[in-house]
């Protein structure tokens, strides 16, 4: 029942940004802001979409290893079935819907391989610190920003602190895992001592599903991989910043040279909210705003043409990858999502820890 009525509040969501970015749009204007975009500059942003797919595998590679060695072909169809689920499946299943896949093609059990893209998320978060910091130390206007579409304006000190607060949420959830890792016992009495106070069931879940994470985070045994890892996590954030860069160029929109970097910071915090498959909404209404945020005096409708087109850029790929690995693999997306779904609501895989396998 939660999770049905996550996805309804998900579509909602999506379904209210969309109305709202596009309800007043002059669509003519926005087909010929796309019939006079530079393709190649689009090409140039298309291709770099499939470097990052390789930059993520790269940056898993240093976590999943310390397992055992795992072939390319196995992380790089994880993943990308993994995407595919987040693009075309409700409930935001994809990152489960990877560590099954791990799982199934490697033999390693369901826990580790869950504990491994766990860890490889909070890799990502380095990543998007430090675009936070860049989009703080170089955004901070003086003067309220007025948007047609908001009826107050936007005060100066709004954007960086919501990108300052972002920041440190993601600091205290990196910190948070080094801390399991160091001492688990001390971890799981803290989760005791509060969350216990509230539901003692939810206690002994979370305190599990931690003590699972922990078993798992063998990364932080080596600094070498653990700073590789990261390093591979800031390529890739700065290739999909060029990516957005590159959106921009072949719309000519007039804005400072790091537009893209709050693009990508706008994108982090929306697509976090739930949504429908895809992010079809937030994806839209990040571009948009942080575009006009940024250049006030840019176009809508070009910058509704620009967003529109960013979103396929992105999901095209997904789809490609995501569905060749499928055929693949030999693997079905629905079989997928409910072995995915069982296992969140059992866990039964994850206490025995015995490795996923088809039904």
């Amino acid at each position: 029942m939660k999770k049905n009525l996550q996805i309804i509040l998900g579509f909602g969501i999506g379904a209210y940004l969309i109305w709202l970015l596009f309800h007043d749009t002059d669509w003519p204007a926005v087909g010929h802001a796309l019939r006079e975009a530079n393709w190649w500059w689009l090409a140039l942003s298309f291709s770099l979409v499939f470097v990052t797919f390789l930059t993520r595998i790269k940056r898993w590679g240093y976590i999943v290893r310390t397992a055992q060695p795992v072939p390319f072909r196995a992380m790089f169809s994880a993943t990308q079935i993994g995407f595919l689920g987040n693009f075309t499946l409700p409930g935001r299943v994809g990152e489960v819907i990877r560590a099954v896949v791990l799982s199934r093609l490697t033999g390693m059990t369901f826990s580790r391989c869950f504990a491994f893209v766990a860890l490889d998320r909070v890799t990502d978060l380095f990543g998007l610190i430090v675009v936070m910091l860049i989009s703080v130390s170089v955004f901070h206007p003086t003067e309220p920003i007025v948007l047609e579409e908001l009826s107050e304006p936007i005060q100066p000190d709004a954007i960086r602190l919501a990108a300052f607060s972002t920041g440190v949420v993601m600091v205290g959830i990196i910190a948070a895992f080094v801390l399991l890792y160091i001492n688990k016992g001390f971890a799981l009495k803290v989760v005791s001592a509060t969350v216990g106070r509230v539901s003692a069931r939810l206690s002994a879940q979370l305190e599990a599903m931690l003590a699972q994470f922990a078993d798992g985070m063998h990364v932080f045994k080596s600094l070498g991989d653990m700073s590789r890892a990261i390093g591979w996590s800031l390529i890739t954030w700065t290739i999909g910043t060029l990516c957005y860069y590159c959106v921009l160029e072949a719309f000519a929109i007039e804005a400072p040279w790091y537009t893209s970097v709050i693009v990508m910071a706008f994108l982090a915090v929306a697509i976090s909210i739930p949504s429908t498959p895809g992010f079809v909404g937030p994806f839209h209404i990040a571009i948009v705003g942080a575009v006009v945020v940024v250049a006030p005096d840019t176009d809508r409708d070009v910058a509704r043409a620009a967003a529109l087109l960013a979103h396929l850029i992105n999901t095209v790929p997904v789809w490609i990858t995501g569905g060749i690995c499928l055929y693949t693999e030999k693997l079905g997306l629905l079989e997928l999502r409910r072995q995915g779904t069982q296992v969140e609501e059992d866990g039964e895989n994850t206490a025995t820890g015995t490795p996923v396998r088809e039904s």
